[in-house]
Parts: structure tokens; sequence; C-alpha cells
């Protein structure tokens, strides 16, 4: 039964273009944003903070930083969640090695946490040159994580988070519409985001308006996008019984 109602949500769900005027209740808002917090993180540091903008004012004032029809959505909706990743993800040590210990985690674990948040997703321009080195001198002899730049290591949780609020509010019969055209510098400045985030979405969340019919987008055939044992071997999955 629960892979039949996650199927039928997850294929039911698509991007949300028209919104009626009707506010979320909050009871339902806490839902989603619970259901969101549950999404995995590197190391569960969960490094992202998410922005809730409902007040019509301030929705105006955001608009301001949207580009094309984006600007209509942001003032139409009634909630808009902006979603930052933090680009500083150490400064969120001494809080999740708190949690950590809270919540009965092993003394070792507590310990290496800042280490393996250095080597997979420490921050600054020397991190990153070391990081890269030893990747590279390392590959070779055994396999070591690839360097990516602290960015690239936040966004990544950010987006399944992401993932998990469109889904939890569409559990809720509320739709949503991510979008990426909007000036980020604009975007922190509307909300007094520290220089420490980086915007890599905003979803505009609501009700969809009685006119708002938009067919599923298209999808690839399943073949240009599941492969087997090897990138491009075909898999027999998809074959016709």
């Amino acid at each position: 039964m629960a892979a039949q109602a996650f199927r039928s949500l997850a294929r039911q769900r698509r991007s949300l273009y028209k919104f009626q005027n009707k506010d979320i209740p909050k009871d339902i808002l806490k839902d989603i944003l619970l259901t969101t917090q549950r999404a995995p993180s590197g190391f569960n540091l969960q490094p992202y903070a998410c922005m809730l903008v409902q007040d019509p004012t301030d929705r105006n004032a955001l608009s301001a930083a949207m580009l094309g029809d984006n600007v209509r959505k942001v003032k139409e909706a009634p909630l808009i969640a902006v979603f930052a990743a933090d680009l500083e993800p150490s400064k969120r040590v001494p809080a999740i090695q708190e949690m950590m210990a809270t919540a009965g985690q092993s003394t070792a674990d507590i310990q290496q946490l800042p280490l393996k948040l250095r080597f997979f997703g420490g921050e600054g321009h020397l991190a990153g040159v070391i990081r890269s080195g030893i990747s590279t001198a390392l590959t070779p002899f055994q396999p070591v994580p690839t360097y990516v730049p602290t960015i690239a290591w936040s966004y990544k949780s950010t987006m399944l988070a992401v993932s998990q609020y469109i889904l939890a509010a569409e559990s809720h019969g509320i739709g949503s519409c991510v979008m990426e055209g909007f000036d980020e510098t604009w975007v922190r400045h509307a909300l007094d985001i520290p220089d420490r985030y980086s915007v890599p979405v905003v979803v505009a969340s609501g009700y969809a308006a009685a006119e708002n019919s938009q067919p599923p987008s298209p999808r690839l055939d399943p073949s240009q996008v599941f492969f087997g044992a090897k990138f491009g071997a075909p898999t027999s999955i998809f074959d016709e019984e």
C-alpha cells in the first residue's frame, strides 16, 4: 500500500504555474516542514536553511529579485520557500555534535565529525587545494572521495531537502514550482540572508487555481537513463514480458 501511495503521489506531481489566493493552514505547513527535515544529508549536517515568505508585502519585495513570469508566481503563491545552502558548514559542527551526544551516538563518531567534514566539504580555497591534492595523489592506489567544492557538497544535501519538501507538500494537495530564474544577490538582500549561504532554488507553493490544468511533462525513454552494470549497457528491466 505504501508503494502504491508513493507511486501515485510522485507520478501525479507536476509544476504548478497558477495558484489560488488561499493560505496554507499552519498545521499542514508544520507537517510539511517536519517531513522535509527528515531528508538525508551528508553526515547529517543538514547544511541548509529555508525562509518561508508568506506576507504579501514580503512576497512583493522578493518578487523584485525574480525573472520573467517568476515575478507573478512569487506575488501570487501564498507561500514561497527559499532554500539556502550553507557554504561554511563547519560552523554547524558544534550544534550537530551536541545533537549527536543527546541522541546517544558514540563518542568516536562525534569526535570524527570535523575531520570527515573537512575531507568531504571543508570550505576555503586552501582546504579545496589540499583535498584536491590528496584525491589526485591517492586515487591511483586506493579509492578516495572525488574532490568537489563546498558549494556543490552543500547543494547536494539542500536539493534532497527540496525534493522531500515538494513531495510532502503534494501529499497535502499543495502544488509547487521550483524556480531558478532569479538574481541571488537580490534574493539574499530581500531576505537578509548572510553571504555564507547560497540560494539554489526558490519554491512557489500553494493550492492550484481552478484553471490550472498542466499536463504531465514528458520524460526520456527509460532506456536512455537507466543502464545495466556498465554505462550505456542495456538493461532488460523495461522489456515487455
